[in-house]
């Protein structure tokens, strides 16, 4: 059974998109607005440098109007932005000869997750800082992966897509991440408890 907000949702994002493609300029500022903040959080996953953010956004972003009468419909255009940025990025990247930053998806916030919500609710901020130094020993491409799928609610086909593996693969990695991150939890409560009684 479907969502019926999230069908309703979706379905303007597509109708917006739509529009944009049929040449609507306010449609394009509002997908542009809407997005932003998303791309820009993303893009600090892979570089500290906001000028590059900034310039593989606004290339992008010009790429898509010049090119919108030649795009299609998407499922989700979230998806899409996330995916046709993260090539841009990387483009960009390569041409100010910068290297993607390995410890930029330390800045997860593990109380945005509904994985950890318990643990962020019930702990001390002690505790919340041991969840995300375990967060932080996760492999890259891990942390990648959890990132997507919690904090960007991107389907395990949407995920397996943009990074270009198979959905398997991904279901997978989340399952060993989590599996990492529960294990750490048990420590994390035992100390809680002593701590606290």
């Amino acid at each position: 059974m479907t969502n019926p907000i999230k069908s309703t949702q979706l379905s303007q994002e597509q109708l917006l998109w739509n529009h944009f493609r049929a040449g609507d300029e306010v449609a394009f500022t509002q997908l542009s607005k809407q997005y932003y903040k998303t791309l820009v959080h993303y893009g600090r996953k892979f570089t500290s440098n906001n000028q590059i953010i900034e310039d593989a956004i606004q290339d992008l972003l010009i790429k898509l109007w010049i090119r919108r009468a030649s795009l299609n419909e998407v499922e989700s255009v979230k998806f899409y932005l996330l995916r046709a940025f993260r090539n841009q990025l990387f483009k960009t990247l390569q041409l100010f000869k910068a290297v993607p930053l390995e410890d930029d998806f330390n800045d997860i916030h593990v109380e945005d997750s509904s994985e950890i919500s318990f643990i962020a609710e019930e702990s001390s901020n002690s505790i919340n800082s041991k969840v995300s130094s375990s967060l932080k020993q996760l492999p890259e491409r891990q942390r990648e992966i959890l990132y997507l799928r919690f904090y960007q609610d991107l389907r395990v086909e949407e995920i397996a897509q943009l990074l270009q593996i198979k959905p398997q693969s991904v279901s997978n990695t989340i399952q060993r991440a989590l599996a990492t991150i529960r294990e750490n939890w048990e420590l994390v409560l035992l100390l809680f408890c002593w701590f606290t009684f």
